[in-house]
């Protein structure tokens, strides 16, 4: 048996940045053996990936494909709604903007949040946030409970707070608080005319998601259509994903996505734009990012854009303009430090607006920040709208150019209106995106065998698990060391193959013959090289306990 395995850091971006600061700083003496590289303060200088899961969206753990291709899989999506809302006396206006999908660690329940506009402004006034809970997520209820707030005559509701904008409800990594269990930050635009400023951003806690209390009701920094946030353990802050918008600065002309950290929830560094149409030269000029939600699996960022299609026609004011008509599909996007993003699976939609008629035919967007995963799929909310964002059927906020193409898009969607007899003829509702768990990216082989190469590193664990399609083949995994050469009892040939007679299993274990043990190749150089054979791969972990 080797010595315990050196551990992988938890906050290795950290512990890096602060290593550059201290020896740009004179603090710390610059490491001439290693310069003019920063490297983590590892005593087995090779890629840590202790017991994280790893994922094959990019390249960060995969060196070479041998008769192998990458699929990005698009997820299905329900025909129908998986919440609808105009059943309840307060659903006046249908806008169910999802806000937060959590799974609770303590009841198991999947719940989610919602906006609900009772006045009919879609982004500002008059909005309340309302709670559905499921446990499978397809199904959702509405409990009505007299611990939500009270509705004209009606003490019972589902209704958790009011005067609510751009509102993201998380579960507080740190629950030693249990009154502060669950965290909201949100626009009050009623607050903010009171106080004479634009807008304003509140912080509350929730013991139960129903009752809150508020932490703070000021932010340094506000906050601007929907945020998106996550607890990123690797720098050990709160992040913040959301539109950097237009309407603000015109040196960009276009909506962005920008990014804003914060330690305590309540005070939020400067956006910053880290996602812009302006650095895509593979995307098409009327292409915005109107928002996005992310998730982090492993050490792998995964982001969900809605991606603005603007059309030719602009708002023209104070001196400046913007394209406000658009269809909204969603792109995919992966990052590993959560600034720097690349595109997946190439310039197209990664799930498209559907056919006319559909829940989704105008906005598939607004996606829940994290994933709900039940019965092997991973289930991500998004508000599902059946028409374009249009300024033909109510008065424009601003002068439309070039004036004759508006009014020639405003008489066809007159006549269109005519014909159907109103439009649209389907509520704005919450959609559903379904995928294999942890199947975002699929390796299989190009004609039936295929070779996976994966990059060194050392790991943690004493189990190794494959996230595979065996069903109908099989699967072989050798561990190599830096010659290529397969560990003794760790060849292909030792490996038992990895394959099911049950076409829903997602997670196999890898063993080999006499029950090689993993904890003896510790602290050393590995690779793996998976043999497949008319099977598929989505992912890997080592796990501590066989």
């Amino acid at each position: 048996m080797t010595d315990l395995p050196e551990k992988r850091s938890l906050t290795e971006p950290l512990d890096i940045q602060r290593k550059i600061e201290d020896t740009l700083a004179g603090r710390r003496p610059i490491e001439s053996r290693k310069y003019p590289h920063f490297m983590p303060d590892y005593e087995i200088p090779f890629l840590h990936i202790g017991t994280q899961k790893q994922l094959f969206l990019d390249n960060f753990i995969i060196d070479h494909l041998e008769d192998v291709e990458r699929v990005i899989p698009e997820p299905y999506r329900p025909a129908e709604p998986i919440l609808e809302v105009g059943d309840l006396p307060w659903e006046i206006y249908y806008n169910p903007f999802p806000s937060g999908a959590i799974q609770d660690p303590e009841d198991g329940k999947f719940k989610m949040w919602y906006i609900q506009s009772l006045s009919g402004d879609p982004f500002n006034t008059g909005q309340v946030l309302c709670y559905a809970e499921s446990t499978d997520c397809i199904n959702w209820e509405k409990p009505l409970s007299d611990k939500c707030l009270p509705y004209e005559n009606y003490t019972e509701t589902n209704i958790v707070e009011q005067d609510t904008a751009g509102v993201t409800v998380v579960l507080n990594h740190d629950q030693s608080d249990p009154d502060k269990k669950f965290l909201m930050l949100y626009t009050r635009h009623a607050l903010a005319r009171e106080r004479g400023e634009p807008v304003t951003s509140t912080v509350k806690a929730s013991a139960d998601g129903l009752r809150w209390t508020t932490v703070s009701d000021y932010s340094t920094y506000r906050h601007h259509h929907e945020p998106r946030i996550i607890w990123d353990e690797s720098i050990e802050k709160w992040v913040a994903y959301s539109q950097y918008s237009h309407h603000q600065n015109f040196l960009y002309r276009k909506r962005q996505i920008g990014r804003q950290e914060s330690e305590d929830f309540i005070n939020w560094s400067p956006k910053e734009v880290v996602i812009s149409v302006d650095w895509e030269p593979d995307l098409p000029p009327n292409l915005e990012f109107h928002e996005m939600s992310v998730r982090k699996v492993g050490g792998q960022y995964i982001g969900i854009p809605g991606e603005f299609m603007a059309e030719p026609i602009w708002c023209s004011r104070d001196g400046g303009n913007w394209r406000d008509l658009a269809f909204v599909r969603l792109g995919l996007y992966t990052s590993r430090d959560g600034r720097r993003w690349v595109r997946v699976g190439g310039p197209g939609a990664w799930v498209d607006n559907r056919a006319p008629g559909s829940i989704d035919y105008g906005y598939v967007c607004y996606t829940s920040t994290g994933q709900l995963v039940h019965d092997g799929k991973l289930h991500i909310p998004y508000l599902a709208i059946p028409d374009k964002q249009e300024w033909y059927s109510y008065p424009p906020p601003a002068l439309m150019v070039p004036e004759a193409a508006f009014e020639a898009g405003k008489a066809d969607w007159e006549n269109l209106v005519s014909v159907l007899g109103g439009y649209p003829r389907r509520r704005r509702s919450v959609g559903a995106l379904i995928l294999r768990e942890d199947g975002w990216a699929e390796l299989k082989p190009t004609y039936e065998n295929g070779k996976v190469y994966a990059k060194q590193f050392v790991f943690e664990g004493d189990c190794l698990k494959i996230n595979a399609d065996c069903y109908g083949g099989y699967i072989r995994v050798e561990i190599l060391d830096p010659d290529f050469k397969p560990y003794p009892g760790f060849s292909a040939e030792d490996c038992v193959p990895v394959c099911s007679d049950d076409p829903n299993q997602i997670w196999h274990t890898v063993r080999w013959n006499a029950d090689a043990d993993l904890r003896q190749l510790w602290n050393k150089p590995c690779r793996l090289c998976f043999h497949l054979h008319q099977a598929s791969l989505y992912a890997f972990q080592f796990e501590d306990g066989q």
